[in-house]
């Protein structure tokens, strides 16, 4: 079985069909990381809380930003070290999690709750229009994503430099309006779709008899689109709140 998945490419060259991946032993790295992940925002969030420390919450969220980026981009490019990384990735996203979470509570009561909510209903349901074949993972399909979700990667990148750089802002997506909600909307769904990449991810990968250590790599995936999607909900809820 073929694929034009990239990173499956690579794992054909020195797949070990004595050891290969399962979906449930996929399934379970990815329960395991986002443990990890949760348990280590959660330590950051209260503890920012009760110190009211928002200096260590701050550098929690790029600590874990950057750090994360790297060992994903690793993993990525190298599947043989994300058994290695998958567990040091889940401790910064944590880190991510918990300082980002706590500075958007300290300006948006509520809000981290409603995200979380939001982000384990949608996950339901994506899984429910998966298993389902009501969507299906088709060529077409991901590219229209994966499009996508470069090209809100790109816009972000802009954003960034911007505000490191001149400490700006790129006009009317980024403000409390109405094409501000759009966007934040548009690129929380981008997020939730991509959770369909990652089930077609793991189930190609098994199909093909990827190695056994393959399966930290789609925990990671799914992972980080979980991520995302929290807080693709996080900014959209606090933009509608200071609306």
């Amino acid at each position: 079985m073929q694929s034009n998945n990239p990173i499956l490419t690579r794992v054909e060259t020195y797949s070990d069909v004595g050891h290969s991946m399962t979906v449930a032993g996929a399934v379970q790295k990815s329960i395991a990381l986002t443990l990890v992940a949760a348990i280590t925002g959660l330590a950051v969030f209260f503890y920012c809380a009760f110190s009211l420390n928002f200096a260590l919450a701050s550098a929690a969220t790029w600590v874990g930003t950057i750090g994360g980026l790297i060992l994903a981009l690793v993993a990525t490019f190298k599947p043989n070290t994300a058994q290695t990384l998958a567990i040091p990735y889940a401790l910064f996203e944590g880190a991510f999690l918990g300082g980002i979470s706590f500075m958007f509570q300290a300006k948006f009561p509520g809000a981290p709750l409603q995200a979380l909510l939001a982000t384990f209903v949608t996950t339901l349901v994506m899984f429910g229009l998966y298993k389902f074949q009501i969507i299906r993972a088709t060529e077409k399909f991901k590219a229209v994503v994966m499009s996508a979700t470069i090209a809100i990667a790109i816009v972000f990148l802009v954003q960034l430099v911007m505000r490191l750089a001149f400490a700006s802002s790129v006009p009317y997506i980024f403000e409390s309006n109405w094409l501000g909600i759009g966007f934040a909307a548009f690129v929380a769904v981008i997020a939730s779709l991509n959770l369909i990449l990652d089930f077609d991810l793991i189930e190609s990968a098994a199909a093909q008899h990827a190695p056994k250590a393959f399966e930290w790599v789609c925990g990671i995936a799914l992972l980080s689109t979980l991520v995302w999607m929290y807080i693709s909900f996080l900014r959209l809820i606090g933009i509608l709140s200071n609306d």
